[in-house]
């Protein structure tokens, strides 16, 4: 099982930067972008900070890719 995200659809639509992310959740552009990408799976922490960020649930962002 691996963890699946909408983080970069989520950031465009917004009309928010990789960079602006980065700077509001305390971690840097490249782990970012590496978890938008799935190369990389997400901490809960990680998760945490990207939903407050966002104002949305954990589910509306991440889910389990079976």
């Amino acid at each position: 099982m691996a963890v699946v995200n909408n983080i970069k659809e989520i950031r465009e639509q917004r009309g928010i930067h990789q960079n602006d992310l980065a700077k509001a959740t305390g971690y840097c552009t490249k782990t970012i972008g590496r978890i938008e990408r799935g190369e990389s799976a997400p901490s809960a922490e990680f998760m945490l900070r990207v939903s407050k960020y966002f104002n949305l649930l954990i589910e509306d962002i991440f889910d389990l890719d079976y």
